[in-house]
């Protein structure tokens, strides 16, 4: 767990009442601000409160890709604000990654839950598993080759001539969308993880998108993936199938690469399939965070607000 104070420099009013007329602060006076106290849980824990409600993120783990497979489907995520915390503690679990794989035999496994355990809990399932390529060639069926179902759906696998056509998992109304189909070889492609955002594409196209969380979380570097592009981070993004698929969904993990933040892993043509992203819970509550003093200040200035309990450590 981390606490983090997002902080915007301002002016403390109350310091500078006590300053006496002995200089006053140098420099420019700003209003205050006091920003919001963010805590981040990347394994279990417990959540106590300094505010009486907040906005809650819940990310589960995501879905383990593998090689020559779909790509997996995100972990669930659900995001609530005005969210009310118990005077208890609140308990925290963080779901970890669906396991990616190498050549055959398939082992790629979904990804694990993860829980607000408040009076008003906030549960997210895992990520789906992406599908596997039926092994050895000439098979007509497998029953790996579909991607699984979870918060976001798997990818499906690619097929051999002769194969059926393979389905993406389905995601659960709330936390994610659909995963991909995949078609026959040769030319064929294997289908993208879902994403919270979008479902993946069905003809070989791009995984699903994952949730931008920084509107709920201005400011938060230390969980989610960055899209330059949108100068945003985001959660839950489904992982890219192999050959002749399309890229990742913003937040999932690119061609064998593992996913992050609940992302799901990138399957790959020639080398393993990439885990899933462990699943975080991340907390924002609105105005506890303390607030930080700009301009120089006399030492009786500094030694009255310290003893009032109004000077940031």
């Amino acid at each position: 767990m981390s606490t983090i104070n997002f902080l915007t420099p301002g002016f403390n009013k109350a310091g500078q009442n006590n300053i006496d007329n002995q200089g006053g602060v140098i420099g420019p006076e700003n209003d205050p601000v006091i920003n919001d106290l963010v805590t981040i849980f990347t394994s279990p824990g417990t959540f106590n409160r300094t505010a009486t409600e907040g906005t809650v993120l819940v990310v589960a783990g995501g879905g383990g890709a593998a090689n020559r497979g779909g790509g997996a489907g995100a972990g669930g995520a659900r995001i609530a604000t005005s969210h009310p915390f118990p005077a208890s503690g609140v308990p925290v679990t963080t779901g970890s990654g669906g396991a990616g794989d190498g050549p055959y035999p398939w082992s790629n496994g979904s990804g694990n839950g993860s829980t607000f355990g408040a009076s008003s809990p906030i549960s997210c399932t895992g990520g789906g598993r992406g599908g596997n390529r039926p092994y050895p060639p000439g098979q007509n069926s497998i029953p790996r080759k579909n991607g699984d179902p979870g918060g976001s759906g798997g990818g499906a696998a690619r097929g051999f001539g002769g194969t059926p056509t393979s389905s993406g998992g389905s995601g659960i109304s709330g936390e994610g969308k659909n995963g991909g189909q995949g078609t026959q070889d040769w030319g064929g492609y294997a289908g993208g993880g879902g994403g919270y955002n979008t479902a993946a594409s069905n003809s070989g196209g791009a995984a699903g998108d994952g949730l931008d969380i920084t509107p709920y979380f201005p400011g938060t570097t230390s969980i989610g993936t960055l899209v330059p592009a949108d100068s945003a981070y985001y959660v839950a993004g489904g992982g890219a199938g192999n050959t002749n698929s399309g890229p990742s969904g913003k937040g999932g993990g690119n061609a064998g690469q593992n996913g992050t933040s609940g992302g799901g892993g990138g399957a790959s043509y020639g080398s393993p399939g990439g885990n899933g992203g462990d699943g975080v819970v991340a907390i924002s509550e609105p105005g506890a965070g303390p607030a930080r003093s700009s301009g120089m200040w006399t030492l009786k200035a500094q030694y009255t607000a310290a003893i009032n309990n109004n000077w940031p450590s």
